[in-house]
């Protein structure tokens, strides 16, 4: 009798503890992340890799490629990012994005380029994930003249007005030196809250404004190679100044 108690009693426990729910584990706090983007414009409008489009003196363009640094990004003494790397032909319009709150960072400021603090640093010693390590900036490390290539653009233009499509003229701009390195700021900064914790900051560069902004012009015919050698300064600085000045909150 005593031992039909006590299996009754020891089924009545496991039947308790059988029917009881798993523990929830309480959600993990969403942390705050901010995203930043940079979507190429011809003019008023979108412009995507390949498309064709008309330069101011009426040539025919197919943008084929378009990478740049931005660096030390900071409002004041807080740090947004060390490092960027805007890539559109793959990673689309994504600039960066990484913890923060959008309360911290009502301004930024930083560089279209290296910081010429780490410009000449051994590539390979940065953190895996760090958008300067070598594995990561891959061909936008110069390894013949030791830094950073800050920006590239490449495109293929058709220069001749005779109704044949013949894109055979190459653009490329391969520009970076420490003493070509662009000051950027923006300030007033309205972060979109995008769901999920993100909050967004939408930029924008217009090609047309690269190409023409006022007095200053790139003619493509005649303005279409820099790879930072001897003799190519000046291109150098036009063409980074000219792409700088292209950016803009959208």
């Amino acid at each position: 009798m005593r031992e039909s108690r006590f299996l009754f009693a020891l089924s009545l426990v496991f039947l308790l503890f059988s029917c009881k729910e798993d523990d929830v584990a309480p959600p993990s706090p969403v942390v705050d992340q901010l995203k930043i983007t940079m979507q190429p414009f011809y003019g008023a409008s979108p412009l995507s890799l390949e498309q064709v489009v008309l330069t101011p003196e009426g040539y025919k363009v197919q943008f084929t490629g378009l990478k740049c640094y931005f660096t030390s990004l900071k409002n004041g003494s807080k740090t947004l990012t060390q490092a960027a790397l805007y890539d559109f032909a793959e990673n689309g319009t994504l600039v960066t994005q990484v913890d923060g709150k959008p309360s911290d960072f009502a301004s930024l400021a930083g560089f279209l380029g290296v910081d010429p603090s780490y410009n000449h640093s051994d590539p390979s010693a940065f953190p895996n994930e760090n958008p300067l390590n070598i594995m990561i900036a891959n061909d936008m490390h110069w390894d013949w003249n030791p830094g950073y290539i800050f920006l590239k653009v490449e495109a293929k233009v058709d220069t001749l007005d005779d109704g044949i499509d013949n894109f055979n003229h190459f653009v490329v701009f391969h520009v970076g030196s420490d003493q070509i390195i662009q000051p950027l700021s923006f300030s007033s900064l309205n972060w979109s809250n995008t769901g999920n914790g993100i909050h967004s900051l939408a930029l924008k560069v217009d090609l047309l404004k690269f190409l023409q902004n006022g007095s200053n012009s790139l003619d493509l015919k005649t303005e279409y190679t820099s790879h930072n050698m001897s003799g190519q300064e000046a291109i150098s600085l036009k063409v980074i100044e000219q792409f700088k000045n292209a950016i803009s909150l959208y």
